[in-house]
Protein backbone atom coordinates (compact mmCIF):
# COMPACT_ATOMS: atom_id res chain seq x y z
CA UNK A 1 0.00 0.00 0.00
CA UNK A 2 1.03 3.48 -0.71
CA UNK A 3 1.54 6.32 1.85
CA UNK A 4 2.13 10.03 0.95
CA UNK A 5 1.50 12.59 3.30
CA UNK A 6 0.94 16.12 3.63
CA UNK A 7 1.53 18.76 5.95
CA UNK A 8 1.31 22.96 6.41
CA UNK A 9 1.46 25.00 8.99
CA UNK A 10 3.77 23.88 11.69
CA UNK A 11 5.05 27.55 12.72
CA UNK A 12 8.41 25.60 14.22
CA UNK A 13 10.07 28.65 15.96
CA UNK A 14 6.82 30.50 17.18
CA UNK A 15 7.13 29.94 20.74
CA UNK A 16 4.99 26.74 21.22
CA UNK A 17 7.78 23.98 21.99
CA UNK A 18 5.06 20.99 22.78
CA UNK A 19 3.58 21.42 19.35
CA UNK A 20 7.03 21.63 18.12
CA UNK A 21 7.40 17.77 19.76
CA UNK A 22 4.40 16.43 18.80
CA UNK A 23 5.17 17.16 15.28
CA UNK A 24 8.91 15.94 15.77
CA UNK A 25 7.02 13.05 17.09
CA UNK A 26 4.72 12.60 14.04
CA UNK A 27 7.54 13.05 11.85
CA UNK A 28 9.79 10.10 13.36
CA UNK A 29 6.82 7.79 12.67
CA UNK A 30 6.52 8.30 9.10
CA UNK A 31 10.02 6.79 8.54
CA UNK A 32 10.11 3.30 6.50
CA UNK A 33 6.18 3.83 6.03
CA UNK A 34 5.91 7.34 3.72
CA UNK A 35 6.42 7.25 0.27
CA UNK A 36 6.82 11.12 0.20
CA UNK A 37 6.03 13.95 2.32
CA UNK A 38 4.94 17.06 1.07
CA UNK A 39 4.60 19.82 2.92
CA UNK A 40 2.20 22.99 2.12
CA UNK A 41 4.03 25.83 3.41
CA UNK A 42 4.55 27.54 6.80
CA UNK A 43 6.38 24.80 8.52
CA UNK A 44 8.70 27.19 10.37
CA UNK A 45 7.57 29.89 11.72
CA UNK A 46 10.40 32.00 9.63
CA UNK A 47 12.60 30.97 7.26
CA UNK A 48 15.48 32.60 5.74
CA UNK A 49 18.86 31.35 4.16
CA UNK A 50 21.92 33.54 4.09
CA UNK A 51 24.94 32.33 2.14
CA UNK A 52 26.59 30.89 5.70
CA UNK A 53 24.17 30.92 7.94
CA UNK A 54 20.30 29.13 8.77
CA UNK A 55 17.80 29.93 11.99
CA UNK A 56 18.49 27.67 14.36
CA UNK A 57 14.99 27.24 15.31
CA UNK A 58 13.61 24.18 14.16
CA UNK A 59 17.08 21.44 14.40
CA UNK A 60 14.84 19.16 15.73
CA UNK A 61 12.66 19.16 12.73
CA UNK A 62 15.64 19.66 10.08
CA UNK A 63 17.23 16.36 11.98
CA UNK A 64 13.91 13.93 11.09
CA UNK A 65 13.55 15.48 7.52
CA UNK A 66 16.97 14.50 6.81
CA UNK A 67 16.57 11.00 8.30
CA UNK A 68 13.14 10.40 5.82
CA UNK A 69 14.96 11.22 3.31
CA UNK A 70 17.46 8.82 4.35
CA UNK A 71 15.21 6.38 4.92
CA UNK A 72 13.72 6.91 0.98
CA UNK A 73 10.96 9.27 1.47
CA UNK A 74 10.78 12.08 -0.92
CA UNK A 75 10.19 15.14 0.55
CA UNK A 76 8.81 18.77 -1.47
CA UNK A 77 8.65 21.59 0.21
CA UNK A 78 6.23 24.33 -1.24
CA UNK A 79 6.52 28.16 -0.08
CA UNK A 80 3.68 29.16 2.25
CA UNK A 81 3.96 32.94 3.48
CA UNK A 82 6.51 32.48 5.93
CA UNK A 83 9.20 30.86 4.38
CA UNK A 84 10.61 33.94 2.42
CA UNK A 85 14.25 32.44 1.10
CA UNK A 86 15.06 29.26 -0.29
CA UNK A 87 18.92 29.68 -1.01
CA UNK A 88 19.71 25.63 -1.68
CA UNK A 89 20.22 24.48 1.72
CA UNK A 90 17.19 22.14 2.26
CA UNK A 91 18.21 20.39 -1.08
CA UNK A 92 21.87 20.57 -0.87
CA UNK A 93 21.98 19.46 3.22
CA UNK A 94 18.80 17.87 3.58
CA UNK A 95 17.49 16.05 -0.38
CA UNK A 96 13.82 18.16 -0.05
CA UNK A 97 12.73 19.28 -3.34
CA UNK A 98 11.92 22.97 -2.87
CA UNK A 99 9.54 23.46 -6.51
CA UNK A 100 8.28 27.32 -5.19
CA UNK A 101 4.30 27.89 -4.63
CA UNK A 102 2.26 25.28 -5.85
CA UNK A 103 3.23 22.41 -7.64
CA UNK A 104 0.62 19.64 -9.96
CA UNK A 105 1.72 16.33 -9.33
CA UNK A 106 0.64 13.29 -10.22
CA UNK A 107 0.13 10.54 -7.33
CA UNK A 108 -0.85 6.85 -7.00
CA UNK A 109 -2.27 8.18 -10.99
CA UNK A 110 -4.32 10.88 -9.38
CA UNK A 111 -3.84 14.42 -10.59
CA UNK A 112 -3.23 16.23 -7.64
CA UNK A 113 -3.10 20.04 -7.29
CA UNK A 114 -0.71 21.75 -4.00
CA UNK A 115 -0.23 24.78 -2.75
CA UNK A 116 -0.05 26.76 0.81
CA UNK A 117 -3.17 28.63 0.04
CA UNK A 118 -2.08 32.29 0.92
CA UNK A 119 -2.39 34.04 -2.25
CA UNK A 120 -6.34 33.78 -1.93
CA UNK A 121 -6.49 35.90 1.40
CA UNK A 122 -6.96 38.83 0.50
CA UNK A 123 -6.27 40.34 4.03
CA UNK A 124 -4.22 43.80 4.09
CA UNK A 125 -1.58 42.46 6.58
CA UNK A 126 -1.29 38.85 4.63
CA UNK A 127 -1.42 40.60 1.25
CA UNK A 128 1.29 43.04 1.92
CA UNK A 129 3.57 41.06 4.01
CA UNK A 130 3.72 38.76 1.56
CA UNK A 131 4.37 41.34 -0.81
CA UNK A 132 7.53 42.98 1.05
CA UNK A 133 8.66 39.42 1.94
CA UNK A 134 8.68 38.18 -1.68
CA UNK A 135 10.12 41.12 -3.21
CA UNK A 136 13.71 39.70 -4.99
CA UNK A 137 15.35 43.76 -3.92
CA UNK A 138 13.88 43.60 -0.41
CA UNK A 139 15.65 40.14 -0.11
CA UNK A 140 18.73 40.61 -1.43
CA UNK A 141 18.98 44.12 0.72
CA UNK A 142 18.12 41.63 4.10
CA UNK A 143 21.06 39.26 3.30
CA UNK A 144 23.14 42.03 4.13
CA UNK A 145 21.89 42.10 7.72
CA UNK A 146 24.10 40.53 10.40
CA UNK A 147 22.01 37.10 10.87
CA UNK A 148 21.75 37.75 14.39
CA UNK A 149 20.14 40.73 13.96
CA UNK A 150 18.10 39.81 10.60
CA UNK A 151 16.98 36.42 11.77
CA UNK A 152 16.00 38.10 15.07
CA UNK A 153 13.85 41.03 13.19
CA UNK A 154 12.46 39.05 11.02
CA UNK A 155 10.82 36.65 14.01
CA UNK A 156 9.58 39.68 15.15
CA UNK A 157 8.10 41.00 12.13
CA UNK A 158 6.56 37.48 11.46
CA UNK A 159 4.85 37.56 14.97
CA UNK A 160 3.29 40.81 15.12
CA UNK A 161 1.82 39.35 11.52
CA UNK A 162 0.80 36.05 11.84
CA UNK A 163 -2.56 34.74 12.64
CA UNK A 164 -2.99 31.48 14.32
CA UNK A 165 -6.10 31.83 14.88
CA UNK A 166 -8.68 29.62 12.41
CA UNK A 167 -9.33 32.00 9.55
CA UNK A 168 -12.78 30.78 9.13
CA UNK A 169 -13.38 33.84 6.83
CA UNK A 170 -10.96 32.01 4.07
CA UNK A 171 -12.76 28.55 3.84
CA UNK A 172 -15.72 29.23 1.14
CA UNK A 173 -12.58 31.18 -0.87
CA UNK A 174 -10.69 28.39 -0.53
CA UNK A 175 -13.04 25.21 -1.40
CA UNK A 176 -14.44 27.66 -4.44
CA UNK A 177 -10.63 27.50 -5.74
CA UNK A 178 -10.43 23.89 -4.88
CA UNK A 179 -13.77 23.32 -6.88
CA UNK A 180 -12.59 24.96 -10.00
CA UNK A 181 -8.95 22.96 -9.84
CA UNK A 182 -11.10 19.85 -9.83
CA UNK A 183 -12.80 21.69 -12.93
CA UNK A 184 -9.82 21.71 -14.92
CA UNK A 185 -8.96 18.23 -14.62
CA UNK A 186 -7.30 17.46 -10.87
CA UNK A 187 -8.54 14.56 -8.97
CA UNK A 188 -7.41 15.81 -5.32
CA UNK A 189 -6.81 19.71 -4.31
CA UNK A 190 -4.48 20.29 -1.17
CA UNK A 191 -3.88 23.36 0.85
CA UNK A 192 -3.55 24.76 4.17
CA UNK A 193 -2.70 27.96 5.22
CA UNK A 194 -6.49 28.62 6.62
CA UNK A 195 -5.44 26.54 10.17
CA UNK A 196 -8.90 24.74 9.91
CA UNK A 197 -8.85 21.29 8.78
CA UNK A 198 -11.36 20.25 6.45
CA UNK A 199 -13.13 17.69 3.61
CA UNK A 200 -15.16 18.93 0.94
CA UNK A 201 -16.19 15.83 -1.70
CA UNK A 202 -17.17 17.22 -5.52
CA UNK A 203 -18.71 15.19 -7.95
CA UNK A 204 -15.40 15.52 -9.50
CA UNK A 205 -12.80 15.05 -6.81
CA UNK A 206 -11.91 16.13 -3.59
CA UNK A 207 -10.78 19.14 -1.67
CA UNK A 208 -8.72 18.65 1.66
CA UNK A 209 -7.37 21.60 4.11
CA UNK A 210 -4.53 19.82 6.18
CA UNK A 211 -5.43 22.12 8.95
CA UNK A 212 -2.20 22.82 10.86
CA UNK A 213 0.07 21.66 13.88
CA UNK A 214 -0.46 24.36 16.47
CA UNK A 215 -4.27 23.40 17.97
CA UNK A 216 -5.34 20.57 15.04
CA UNK A 217 -2.00 18.42 14.59
CA UNK A 218 -3.99 17.28 11.75
CA UNK A 219 -3.12 15.86 7.88
CA UNK A 220 -3.55 15.05 4.62
CA UNK A 221 -2.94 11.58 3.58
CA UNK A 222 -3.40 9.80 -0.24
CA UNK A 223 -3.22 5.97 0.49
CA UNK A 224 -3.26 3.52 -2.69
CA UNK A 225 -5.26 6.80 -4.77
CA UNK A 226 -7.58 7.86 -2.30
CA UNK A 227 -7.16 11.22 -0.39
CA UNK A 228 -8.56 11.91 3.07
CA UNK A 229 -7.64 13.89 6.19
CA UNK A 230 -6.20 12.44 9.69
CA UNK A 231 -5.46 13.30 13.44
CA UNK A 232 -1.96 12.89 15.18
CA UNK A 233 -2.73 10.03 17.35
CA UNK A 234 -1.72 11.93 20.53
CA UNK A 235 -4.98 14.44 19.92
CA UNK A 236 -7.17 14.15 22.70
CA UNK A 237 -10.77 15.76 22.64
Amino acid sequence: MSAHYFVADGHVGAGFPEAEQRLTQFLETLVGRADSLYILGDLFEFWFEYQRAIPRHGFQVMARLAELTRAGTRIVYLRGNHDFWFRGFLERELGVETPGDELAAEIDGRRVFLAHGDGLDKGFVPRVFRRLMRSRMNGALYSLIHPDVGIGLAQWVAGRSRDLEAKLYLCEDMARFAQAKLGQGFDIVMMGHSHVPETRQFTNGIYVNVGDWIRSFSYGVIRDGAAGLEFSAEEKG
